[in-house]
Parts: structure tokens; C-alpha cells; sequence
């Protein structure tokens, strides 16, 4: 057992290792004096950092991306909790094929759902607009919010939601006061799995960007003609980012409820 228990605790380790090493070449990176990616880097300088507030395509792209991003975390969030009430609390035919429809964008390849998509928009008028963007982003997202959060139901009582409608409170207000924030850290796993989801699709976005592009797109365009560390500059600033709303997690909601 005690060989099995050091296995195991160096696979982990080994795992570990590989998750965050790369994370750690990127950061590194980013600090490279010269206009080269390198690594290990020849020096320290923040003048990569510097370059990313030069350069108005990233601050735009960023704003739009983020705005984009709570745009349609909001949207699923709303969407994905009405799914799961009807899939936990009621038994209808056709209940599973349901089901299995809206997790069906985590089954088709981006690459299809962003060209489908393309080609309906060109066709009712919305190709090139924040609105068929915006569908695009919600429909990758509800999967997740739906998941999370029939699984968050289906663990909570309703026993004590019928509680409070016996006592006299409508329905829906009980579902509001008494079953929403019991399932808070559900919804707020949710959140992050389609705001994380949204933020960094590139795939499927790719094909319903013009003129106004997300943060990857833009990425992606500038490593075209460019090689310096920019892009691992703004790399590092999300990998501080998420960090940081893992953090926040942590103090309000605990990261042990979002697993548990």
C-alpha cells in the first residue's frame, strides 16, 4: 500500500507538473527583452505588457469580448435553469431526446456549428452583427449551464421548496427565495464555465467576426505577422486573471461546493 500511495502521489505530481509548466514557459516568456519568443528569456523587461494598452485592436477586442461574455453568461445562466427545471421536475415523452439536443453543440465540431451558423445568418439578414454572434456564444454556453445545473436540482430537496409553498408563498416566489440560493454554488459554477467558454472560443467565432473581433481572433491575427512576446504578455495576464476569480470563488462560495 505504501508503494501504491507513492505511485500515486508522483503521478499527481507528474500531472501537475505538466499542467502548469507550460503556463510557467509562457509567463517567463513574456518578460523577454527582445522582440523574439524565447525561452528561457535573455533578460526582464515589461515593455511586452506595455505593448498590449498600445495597441487599441486588443483593448477593443478585449472589451467586446468580455462584454460578449457576460452577455451570453447571462442569457444561458437564464436558460440553462428553466432546462433543468423541466428535466428534473417533469416526466414527459421525448424527455431524454431533449436532452441529448441540448447538450448536442459539446457533440458537433465548432468548426460545423460556426459555418452552419454563418450560412443561416446569411440568409435571414444577420451575418456581421453582434446579435448572430451572440447566438452563436449562448448556444455553446447552455450546455454547460444546463448541466451544472440539473445536477444542482436534482441534489437539492424539494421537499423544502414545498415547504414554504404550504406556508403560504407563491410558487415561483418560493423557488426563488428558497431553491435558487440553496443551488448558489451550482449557478455559480455554471457561470463560470460559460463565461470561460464564450471568453475564449475561437473556433466557432471565427466565422461571425468583421470588423469588431474577440480578444482570440485578434490574438490569433496578430501571431500571423507578428513574433514577439505580446501575445504570451496577454497570456500571462489571463492566466493572473483566472487565478484571481478562482480566488474569489474560493472566499465566497467555497471551490469544495462546486465538486461536491
Amino acid at each position: 500500500m505504501r508503494r501504491v500511495g507513492w505511485l500515486a502521489w508522483s503521478l499527481t505530481a507528474l500531472v501537475a507538473v505538466g499542467l502548469t509548466a507550460p503556463l510557467l514557459v509562457v509567463i517567463a516568456a513574456s518578460f523577454n527583452p527582445t522582440n523574439e519568443l524565447l525561452f528561457p528569456p535573455r533578460g526582464l523587461s515589461l515593455a511586452w505588457y506595455a505593448n498590449i494598452f498600445r495597441r487599441q485592436a486588443f483593448l477593443a477586442s478585449f472589451r467586446f469580448s468580455a462584454a460578449l461574455a457576460l452577455a451570453s453568461t447571462a442569457c444561458s445562466l437564464v436558460m440553462g435553469l428553466l432546462c433543468a427545471v423541466v428535466l428534473v421536475r417533469h416526466r414527459f415523452r421525448g424527455r431524454q431526446l431533449l436532452a441529448t439536443a441540448l447538450m448536442s453543440p459539446l457533440i458537433v465540431p465548432q468548426v460545423v456549428l460556426g459555418m452552419s451558423l454563418l450560412i443561416f445568418l446569411s440568409t435571414i439578414g444577420l451575418v456581421s452583427s453582434v446579435i448572430g454572434l451572440a447566438l452563436l456564444h449562448v448556444m455553446l454556453t447552455v450546455p454547460y449551464t444546463t448541466r451544472v445545473l440539473t445536477a444542482a436540482l436534482t441534489r437539492f430537496p424539494e421537499s423544502l421548496e414545498d415547504a414554504a409553498v404550504i406556508h403560504g408563498a407563491p410558487r415561483p416566489l418560493a423557488f426563488l427565495l428558497v431553491t435558487l440560493p440553496s443551488i448558489k454554488p451550482g449557478v455559480v459554477a455554471g457561470a463560470i464555465f460559460a463565461f470561460v467558454t464564450s471568453f475564449d472560443n475561437f473556433t466557432a467565432s471565427q466565422f461571425l467576426v468583421w470588423d469588431r473581433t474577440t480578444l482570440p481572433v485578434e490574438i490569433y491575427s496578430y501571431i500571423r505577422t507578428e513574433n514577439d512576446p505580446t501575445v504570451a504578455a496577454i497570456s500571462a495576464l489571463l492566466v493572473l486573471g483566472t487565478v484571481g476569480i478562482v480566488v474569489l470563488v474560493e472566499r465566497w462560495v467555497g471551490l469544495e461546493t462546486l465538486t461536491g
